[in-house]
C-alpha cells in the first residue's frame, strides 16, 4: 500500500477532559503509519436547520470539507440515556444535508464507544450504527469496540496506562486499515463509484460558475495535464489548477450539466472515466449555449481523496 488514509476522529462528547477525547489522542498515538488521523470538531457547530442551507454557517462548511477531505470516519462517543449525544447527532444531520450533498456517502467508517461503566456504552455504539443506514457509511463490523472501566484507564496526564487496552486499540486500528482497503478508502473501484457521484456534483456547481468545490479535487502534484475544448493544452498543477479557475469565470447561473459514463475502473491508486457531458450553459450574455463534450480524466489517490491529474475534453460534433 502506498501512501496513507486520512482518517477524520468525531469525538462525540464536548467536554475537554472527556474520557472519549482521551480514548480519541491513544487511538492516534497508537495509529499505524498508513493512518493519517487527526480530530474534526463539532463543538461549534450551530443546531441543523433547513432554513440556513442556502447561506450555511462557516463551522457547517469548514466541518464538511473536513470530512470531505477523509478517506474514512472513525468515530468515539459516549453512552448518553442509552444512545448518543446530540452533538453528535448534530454532526450527522449538518454533514448529509443539503439533500444529494451527502459528505459521507460510501465512506468506511469505525466505531468506538467509552463509558466510565461496565456496559462499555453498547446503546450508543448501535445507536450510531442506525445513523449508518441512511448516511451509507460503511461499518466496520469486527472487532467491535466497547471500553469500559474508563475511568480507570488513563494516568493524570489523560495517557492511557492500561496495556491491555493500548493492545486491543492497535488491534482495532490494524483492522481498520484492512477494512479501509477492503471497501475502497485506498483507491478499490466501489470509492471511486461513490466518488464518481461528487464529480457529477461538481461539474453542475462548475457550469455554474463555481470553482471552489472542483478545487478541492484538483491536483497538486505534477504530473498534471488539461487538454481543453479550445485546443490548447496545459501541463504542471498549479497551471492546471490556474486554468480551471478562469474557465469557471465563463460561465453563470443558471447552468445544467449530466455526466454519462461509458467506461470507468480504478486500480490502487489510479482511477480513469471516460464519456461525455451534456451542458446548457450561460454565455457573456445570459443566452443558454447547448453542448455535447467527450471526456477523459485520469485520478490519482492522494492526500486523503482522489484527485484529477489529467483531463481531455473536446465538442462532440453530430452527423
Amino acid at each position: 500500500m502506498s501512501g496513507s488514509f486520512s482518517v477524520a476522529i468525531i469525538v462525540g462528547s464536548l467536554r475537554a477532559e472527556s474520557f472519549s477525547r482521551k480514548m480519541a489522542h491513544a487511538l492516534i498515538a497508537r495509529a499505524p503509519k498508513s493512518l493519517a488521523c487527526r480530530i474534526v470538531e463539532i463543538g461549534d457547530l450551530p443546531l441543523y436547520n433547513e432554513d440556513l442551507d442556502d447561506n450555511p454557517p462557516a463551522s457547517w462548511e469548514r466541518f464538511r470539507d473536513e470530512i470531505r477531505k477523509a478517506a474514512a470516519i472513525l468515530f468515539v462517543t459516549p453512552e448518553y440515556n442509552r444512545s448518543i449525544p446530540g452533538c453528535l447527532k448534530n454532526a450527522t444531520d449538518v454533514g448529509s444535508r443539503p439533500q444529494g450533498k451527502n459528505v459521507f456517502d460510501g465512506m468506511p467508517a469505525g466505531i468506538v464507544s467509552v463509558t466510565p461503566y461496565k456496559l462499555g456504552a453498547f446503546g450508543a455504539n448501535h445507536a450510531v450504527r442506525q445513523n449508518f443506514v441512511f448516511l451509507n457509511l460503511l461499518p466496520m463490523q469486527q472487532p467491535e469496540a466497547y471500553i469500559g472501566n474508563a475511568g480507570e484507564l488513563f494516568d493524570a496526564q489523560g495517557k492511557l496506562k492500561d496495556d491491555e487496552t493500548a493492545r486491543f486499540l492497535k488491534k482495532f486500528l490494524a483492522a481498520f486499515v484492512s477494512w479501509i482497503e477492503t471497501v475502497g478508502g485506498g483507491g478499490k473501484p466501489h470509492a471511486f463509484d461513490g466518488f464518481m457521484k461528487k464529480r457529477d456534483e461538481i461539474a453542475r456547481d462548475y457550469v455554474n460558475g463555481e470553482f471552489a468545490s472542483l478545487d478541492k479535487i484538483v491536483t497538486r502534484h505534477d504530473p498534471a495535464t488539461f487538454f481543453s475544448p479550445k485546443g490548447d493544452a496545459e501541463q504542471g498543477a498549479a497551471a492546471v489548477a490556474s486554468s480551471y479557475a478562469s474557465g469557471a469565470k465563463m460561465f453563470k447561473k443558471p447552468g445544467s450539466s449530466k455526466l454519462e459514463v461509458l467506461q470507468s475502473g480504478a486500480s490502487g491508486d489510479l482511477a480513469f472515466w471516460t464519456g461525455s457531458q451534456q451542458a446548457t450553459v450561460r454565455n457573456g450574455k445570459g443566452d443558454p449555449v447547448d453542448m455535447t463534450l467527450r471526456i477523459t480524466e485520469v485520478f490519482r489517490f492522494e492526500d486523503g481523496g482522489w484527485k484529477l491529474a489529467h483531463r481531455h475534453a473536446d465538442m462532440k460534433h453530430e452527423g
